[in-house]
């Protein structure tokens, strides 16, 4: 899809990667990696993101208060939080906060399909291109 982009923002950098080209195949159009808090919140202010793939385990700040932050700058962002946490709390916690999305590590092709096609249907997008970014992988 030609204006789906993401930001990525992950500070393993074989799970960045890992996530990245899942991105692409299930068509993605740009990613912007981002391996903290600080230079996710950079790229967040240079450039409009469909996505905002966010861990909550970043080195420099909490996931949550990246979120929070995000969110003020503008409440409609589409943001999924990754983590390897899969407690009812963690999950319950971050939805109720602003997230859009939860997707517990480690990433799966069928996952990251699924966000896709998440933001998709919450952004009204036409079911024929759902069909098609399916159809892809």
């Amino acid at each position: 899809m030609e204006d789906l982009s993401v930001l990525v923002v992950e500070d393993d950098t074989t799970m960045r990667q890992m996530l990245k080209e899942m991105l692409f195949r299930v068509g993605a159009a740009r990613i912007t990696e981002a391996p903290d808090a600080a230079s996710a919140l950079d790229s967040f202010a240079g450039e409009a993101f469909s996505i905002v793939m966010l861990d909550l385990g970043l080195p420099d700040r909490d996931g949550h208060e990246v979120m929070h932050e995000i969110k003020r700058r503008n409440p409609r962002q589409h943001i999924v939080l990754v983590t390897a946490d899969d407690s009812i709390e963690s999950i319950q916690k971050a939805i109720s906060a602003g997230a859009n999305g939860y997707v517990v590590k480690p990433y799966s092709q069928e996952k990251i399909q699924d966000v896709v096609n998440n933001y998709l249907m919450v952004h009204g997008m036409d079911d024929s291109l759902i069909r098609d970014m399916r159809d892809r992988h």
